[in-house]
């Protein structure tokens, strides 16, 4: 008789070739036990469910934090709330899809379908529009350098800039990137400097303190890599994040480093995403809690979302469990604000703005399923027979009386799976409970799966096999 451990801790890793790797996690992340005395050198940790705080009419089509307030367009309405969370109807936002806000601490530029200026003193909305009398061009984003608003003029190679502290410009006021012919994706500020984000290729261009001319391409910052979907460009990590798209190929996760793009995405996602029927609306956010910095990115059509954390450096799924459907479809947030003290999201198709609460274990009261499959266990390819399998894991602390986990496994590397098996793991005070699974067959390709739906916070140690 001997005593494995099986690898229950772990990111997700599934390849089309099964037999390679199958590993998942899903709605639950890796956390690497940093004291190096505990008995346990990492743990699988929930993801944070959602609580309801506001809700509106209209999908909520983007979330912006000034110091005092929360700027919301939900629907084709802009309102803003405050710290006691009154809320304020301001004005019409024409559109329906996402929109991009910059302020300079005056005013606060929303670009959706058309463009506005947010006075923040007087809270009065109005319409910016293009004309050769102003010489606004049109924006497609927006983003702030030097006290200028910067913009992508749409379907064009261009950006142009406002005046100092204030929205109006001029038709002089442009730039156009000179690397390489192809359209502007996004432009976008990080780390005072503004990266023009193309189709194929991406420039940094620096500011000059010119007012002619206050913004100049930096010599050699050029990288050969472009953006094949617009929102899922964003700050993470100290750098930019986004799904690339070059001359060579596409559908990479990219985050930058100084003036170079380094690809953080993994074989097991890339080949994935090369299967999806449709990348280009894919869009991202990213959020910083316990420790953790977390880049979400979503994949609307194929209804996934893939998380990636900067502190392992590892990757899992999040999902929704649409209950009427029976399957899993992507996660509800697609916008993101923290904004006095909360990590607050938008929902992708209804008017509700959550909280993101790590000691909650519903989403907005429907049921979270998480699972974890481990990889093939299988030592010098000899067959075993387990005996018994014990998990190791956080008891006694739970809101049900006997919360269900369910174990069932694989042994032909996770194509067909066996009857589940479930046991409770202990009810309020039951902190010694031990999570123990007999008779469990013999196999040389054994997976195991772990599953739960209560309403509880999992957290799992660690997992041990009796085999013979």
């Amino acid at each position: 008789m001997a005593v494995i451990d099986i690898p229950i801790v772990g990111q997700s890793y599934h390849l089309k070739d099964w037999s390679i790797d199958c590993q998942r996690t899903l709605n639950l992340y890796p956390q690497v036990v940093e004291s190096g005395n505990s008995p346990n050198v990492s743990a699988l940790l929930p993801t944070p469910g959602l609580v309801k705080r506001h809700a509106f009419d209209g999908v909520i089509r983007g979330l912006y934090p000034l110091n005092d307030m929360l700027l919301v367009v939900a629907g084709q309405k802009l309102y803003q709330i405050d710290k006691a969370d009154h809320v304020i109807e301001v004005g019409d936002v024409s559109g329906s899809g996402a929109v991009y806000f910059a302020d300079n601490s005056i005013h606060v530029m929303i670009i959706g379908s058309h463009t506005y200026k947010y006075n923040i003193a007087e809270s009065e909305l109005t319409l910016i529009s293009a004309d050769s009398e102003t010489g606004f061009m049109g924006a497609a984003d927006v983003t702030l350098l030097d006290s200028r608003f910067i913009w992508t003029v749409p379907d064009s190679g261009r950006i142009q800039w406002s005046t100092l502290l204030d929205t109006t410009t001029t038709g002089l006021n442009y730039a156009t990137a000179e690397a390489k012919s192809d359209n502007l994706v996004r432009t976008i500020a990080v780390n005072g400097q503004l990266w023009l984000i193309g189709e194929k290729t991406t420039e940094v261009w620096i500011s000059t303190g010119n007012p002619d001319l206050p913004f100049q391409r930096m010599s050699g910052a050029f990288l050969p890599t472009g953006c094949v979907a617009k929102n899922s460009v964003c700050n993470f990590g100290g750098g930019l994040a986004w799904l690339t798209r070059s001359e060579h190929g596409q559908s990479q996760i990219v985050l930058t480093s100084g003036y170079q793009a380094q690809r953080i995405s993994n074989h097991a996602i890339e080949a994935e995403i090369a299967t999806y029927s449709r990348v280009d609306d894919a869009y991202s956010f990213s959020y910083q809690q316990d420790g953790h910095a977390f880049l979400i990115i979503s994949f609307p059509t194929e209804e996934k979302t893939w998380c990636f954390d900067a502190v392992t450096q590892m990757w899992h799924e999040r999902s929704y469990y649409n209950t009427a459907k029976r399957k899993h479809e992507h996660h509800r947030a697609a916008s993101h604000a923290f904004f006095n003290g909360e990590h607050l999201v938008g929902d992708r198709e209804n008017g509700l703005v959550y909280r993101l609460c790590v000691d909650c274990g519903t989403d907005n009261l429907n049921p979270i399923l998480r699972e974890r499959v481990t990889p093939v266990i299988n030592p010098q390819s000899a067959r075993l027979t387990f005996d018994a399998l014990e998990l190791v894991m956080q008891t006694g602390q739970q809101l049900d009386a006997k919360p269900l986990i369910r174990l069932d496994w694989s042994d032909d590397g996770g194509r067909t799976w066996s009857k589940d098996r479930q046991v409770d793991f202990g009810g309020i005070g039951e902190f010694n409970k031990r999570i123990v699974f007999n008779r469990l067959g013999q196999s040389r390709k054994r997976v195991f799966r772990l599953r739960i739906s209560d309403a509880e916070r999992l957290v799992v140690l660690g997992a041990k096999a009796r085999v013979r």
